[in-house]
């Protein structure tokens, strides 16, 4: 008898707690500024729009979201009289999520949120230099993943009992190689849809 009260206790609170959880898309596009110091042309300091998709678990009032971001790619160039040199950086990342709704019975939600990401970044250098009458070429090509954090903040919408439009905005730390440190702001506006 003390099993299957035990088992039914079990059984209802699943139920209970699963009734306002499932799984969710999300598509956002977003306009970042990303900006690096120590680069070997000086500070990059770009903005750029930057889309991104999202697979995640509701959990009453938690989101929990695998990301893809696309941080886009930035362009710096430098010359004077011995001198022409062009930096191309690319750079995307995985993140996950944490995200907590916060409830004001009605449907409009503000959130805030964590977040830790894997960014991957693609270093093209290249430059012409001028030396005793001749010209020397170099070209620098780096691939680096490294480990990042950030935070969110917004708030969403749900227009319907599926559907969901938000606005928010977010920074991360994209990470540092070879002296460069890479940040990213942004504000972003999104739709949500929940299975």
């Amino acid at each position: 008898m003390k099993k299957s009260l035990l088992a039914l206790a079990i059984g209802a609170l699943a139920v209970a707690s699963t009734a306002n959880a499932g799984w969710y898309v999300q598509g956002d596009l977003g306009y970042s500024k990303v900006k690096s110091s120590g680069g070997d042309i000086g500070d990059f300091n770009k903005s750029k729009f930057t889309p991104s998709l999202a697979v995640g678990y509701k959990y009453g009032n938690w989101r929990f979201a695998l990301d893809y971001t696309n941080y886009g790619k930035i362009e710096e160039s430098y010359a004077d009289q011995n001198e022409v040199s062009t930096e191309k950086l690319k750079t995307y990342g995985l993140g996950l999520s944490a995200i907590y709704d916060i409830e004001l019975n009605s449907p409009f939600k503000p959130y805030v949120g964590v977040r830790l990401s894997q960014n991957f970044f693609d270093d093209k250098y290249d430059s012409s230099t001028m030396e005793n009458g001749a010209i020397v070429r170099e070209h620098i090509s780096e691939k680096e993943n490294k480990f990042g954090y950030g935070v969110l903040a917004g708030v969403s919408y749900n227009f319907s009992p599926n559907w969901a439009v938000n606005g928010g905005i977010e920074y991360n730390r994209l990470g540092k190689f070879d002296d460069v440190k890479i940040n990213q702001y942004g504000a972003k506006v999104g739709i949500r849809y929940e299975f």
